[in-house]
């Protein structure tokens, strides 16, 4: 990706004085013995940004990401274990459960322990797109299922006895869609699985030192198109700088073959600017499959409630050519954007970014789409 595409989206953090991570032994029970393995080996001293240097190894810091991410929907949401919890509108202003938040689909989140087996019922959600997406505590997916059904799963299947368990159901944003997919979320149901015993939450204050050093990595030195960042196997893993930065910047991506997310940024965008660019569409593999720019703040949540997101779930205009336009700015920008037919999107403060989402894509495709992106340029109105 070019460098210039990418800007730093969260403040730089003084650390004073380098200081090396305290050894750091995963817990056999909680972790497959190949994983502790692969992970306990990881030299991360030639990184762009090593963990180390804040205080955490990288094995110890996608754990604790991991721990931040479950604690929350079992403890913080109350679902308890094996269980989800329903969000049953779009993300809102304010919501800092994950980062880059998504506007197209409502989600229902859990913790799992896979120390027992257990089965997962999903509902069709129509012709449109949906996914059962489950994640170890060391940021690999197994599992990921873009159908209906019953599912069964055993322990040995997994490289951590905790999982993230998430369901994603594609919306228009319409109340009444929403609406239906509420009694969608209500029929999923989870059977088995064990019962947390010995799970502990995350150590907040180091976690979210080494996360911003981090956030560095992630906007800097990965293309999280282009890049290696996740696998389904964790013996595939390759890349562990790049999933290392991933877990600070996006927790949960998914393989390049179930969804993309190619990330911009304009170093010093102002958020009263109007600007504007012309985009192609990039391509999916099933017809369930669909795109959307949503724009985020410096810290990678969202700024406003309002004309956050230009997606094909939800409207999307395009040119007579096929590309789409979009127009980013305050409210007068909005109001040329909507002159001239073409889409808009609110960036309230300054040092915006986006992100693009693809869902079931072509893989190849976005690639390209991500290496020819173009910059978006000033707009006089």
């Amino acid at each position: 990706m070019k460098k210039t595409m990418i800007a730093a989206l969260v403040a730089a953090t003084s650390f004073g004085a380098v200081a090396s991570a305290p050894a750091y032994e995963a817990n056999p029970e909680f972790y497959s013995a190949e994983s502790i393995k692969l992970m306990s080996a990881i030299d991360s001293s030639a990184w762009a940004v090593n963990p180390e240097d804040h205080g955490m190894t990288a094995q110890e810091f996608v754990h604790q990401e991991a721990r931040f991410f479950i604690n929350n929907f079992v403890n913080n949401f109350q679902a308890g274990w094996n269980n989800m919890h329903h969000f049953r509108v779009l993300n809102q202003v304010g919501d800092t459960w994950v980062v880059t938040p998504a506007l197209d689909h409502l989600y229902s989140i859990g913790g799992i322990d896979a120390s027992e087996p257990f089965s997962v019922t999903i509902p069709a959600n129509g012709d449109k797109f949906q996914s059962l997406h489950l994640q170890t505590s060391n940021h690999t997916i197994p599992v990921y299922i873009t159908e209906p059904g019953t599912y069964h799963f055993t322990p040995e299947q997994f490289d951590s006895r905790f999982l993230a368990i998430g369901v994603r159901m594609a919306t228009d944003g319409t109340e009444a869609d929403m609406e239906r997919i509420r009694g969608l979320q209500d029929q999923i149901v989870i059977s088995g699985g064990g019962s947390g015993e010995g799970f502990e939450g995350p150590d907040m204050e180091r976690m979210l030192k080494v996360r911003s050093a981090l956030m560095e990595g992630y906007n800097n030195h990965l293309s999280v198109a282009q890049d290696k960042h996740i696998e389904w196997n964790i013996s595939d893993v390759t890349n562990w700088e790049g999933l290392t930065y991933a877990n600070a910047g996006a927790w949960g991506l998914s393989p390049h073959d179930t969804a993309m997310y190619p990330v911009y940024a304009l170093n010093g965008a102002k958020g009263d600017q109007c600007y504007t660019a012309t985009y192609r569409a990039p391509k999916s593999v099933d017809s369930r499959g669909y795109y959307s720019i949503t724009v985020y703040g410096e810290d990678k949540f969202l700024m406003t409630n309002e004309n956050n997101i230009v997606s094909t779930n939800q409207g999307l205009t395009t040119n007579d050519d096929g590309t789409f336009t979009v127009v980013f700015g305050g409210e007068e920008c909005g109001a040329y954007a909507d002159a001239n037919n073409v889409n808009y999107a609110a960036t309230p403060a300054d040092n915006w970014g986006f992100t693009l989402r693809v869902y079931l894509p072509d893989v190849a495709d976005v690639q390209d789409w991500e290496a020819n992106m173009p910059e978006i340029q000033p707009l006089d109105i």
